[in-house]
């Protein structure tokens, strides 16, 4: 290549690199809540992989046959059907179809003001970069939809984004069920706590730590599930057990007390009062 021509080359190369740079900068100020920019389908051949690499965008593979797995740093996702997994914006990533059950999957990539708040509704983020897909085949369904109205020159930018809103949901639906059922697991593992300990000093702090949460988030649960507090349903579930010993047993009334977890008799009778309507001796003489 003579002088001359690198000159011409070189020339043109950086001329390219500030158009592009120019371009950046217009899109960034003129950035819609979401773009796509391409989507595809592919069932791998054992062991393809892609990378180490980085994207100028959000790209999220839908795996819907098969398995391999997701590298990002130290972190390795072993991924199976019915799960997804994200790749961010320059970050650097690896992904490999196993060698015995190569995956098949299907991806769109993306962008826009509105991502981040998407991903984040959906569990999707730099910790957690992989979920689950809750209703698999209208996933599969929309890509499929999504895909042949890209590849048409036709297609209606409205339709497209349709179609994509209604694939995301099926991520966020996951999450969201997920959430679900971890949160009815805290709640059950607390109820067992009070169930076994409610007759010692416990402290909703010790339900808390017991089941590994902070006692703001136990509250929520509580409140979603009882639409009352830790400490009322505590209490009430001493009372209850009172209300056994009372008509079912000839303890006395300390006995019971410090029995349910009451630290005095004073504290035992006006708790159960204020929810039974009349004293522990009215109840028990009621029998």
């Amino acid at each position: 290549m003579s002088e001359k021509t690198k000159n011409s080359f070189f020339n043109i190369l950086i001329c390219t690199c500030v158009k592009d740079a120019q371009m950046g900068v217009f899109m960034k100020n003129n950035r819609k809540p979401i773009s796509l920019y391409y989507c595809g389908r592919e069932e791998c051949a054992p062991g393809h992989y892609f990378g180490p690499a980085v994207r100028p965008h959000y790209l999220i593979h839908f795996i819907l046959n098969g398995k391999g797995f997701y590298e990002i740093g130290e972190n390795r996702f072993e991924l199976k059907k019915g799960e997804a997994f994200l790749i961010r914006p320059q970050e650097i990533t690896y992904y490999e179809a196993d060698r015995e059950e190569p995956w098949e999957y299907a991806w769109t990539a993306f962008d826009g003001e509105a991502a981040g708040e998407m991903l984040k509704t959906a569990g999707l983020t730099a910790e957690k970069p992989v979920c689950d897909i809750l209703k698999l085949e209208a996933c599969e369904e929309y890509l499929r939809l999504m895909t042949e109205k890209f590849n048409h020159p036709g297609y209606h930018e409205y339709e497209l984004m349709g179609y994509f809103y209604l694939i995301f949901s099926t991520i966020a639906r996951a999450e969201t069920r997920r959430e679900e059922a971890l949160e009815q697991s805290h709640y059950e593992k607390a109820l067992a706590y009070i169930r076994h300990n409610y007759s010692y000093d416990i402290r909703v702090s010790d339900i808390a730590r017991h089941v590994g949460i902070d006692r703001t988030y136990l509250f929520k649960i509580f409140k979603q599930y009882t639409g009352g507090s830790v400490k009322k349903y505590l209490t009430e579930y001493r009372i209850l057990s009172a209300k056994y010993m009372l008509t079912d047993t000839d303890y006395n009334m300390t006995e019971i007390a410090l029995s349910c977890g009451f630290y005095d008799l004073p504290s035992f009778c006006r708790n159960f009062k204020k929810q039974e309507g009349m004293t522990p001796a009215q109840y028990r003489n009621k029998k």
